[in-house]
């Protein structure tokens, strides 16, 4: 019966790292978009990857400075949208994460 537990809150934990993962690339996507950079949906790509699991994130960060930003109000209120979804996804990672430990120490007993 534990391991049904454990499998649910890993799913849940999985869930939540994919939809903030598909969020980030969305949020990158319009940023890079309104800032005039070339290739934007590679910047997304980008900076989901890396070495230490946001190395991308760190060089877009840093090298979107140069641009200014001419986003409108359409696309401020989708990036708004975006974050209140990437909130919700690292709630269902972090809930995953603690209830896993959770059923594990308490089955483990």
């Amino acid at each position: 019966m534990d391991i049904w537990f454990i499998g649910l809150f890993i799913f849940v934990m999985f869930l939540g790292a994919i939809t903030l993962s598909y969020q980030m690339y969305n949020m990158i996507y319009l940023d890079a978009k309104s800032r005039g950079l070339k290739h934007p949906k590679f910047w997304g790509f980008f900076s989901l990857g890396g070495n230490n699991g946001s190395g991308g994130l760190i060089l877009y960060l840093l090298g979107r400075n140069k641009y200014i930003s001419n986003m409108n109000d359409e696309d401020r209120a989708g990036m708004e949208k975006r974050k209140k979804k990437a909130l919700v996804s690292l709630c269902f990672l972090v809930v995953g994460a603690v209830a896993t430990v959770i059923t594990v120490v308490l089955f483990e007993l």
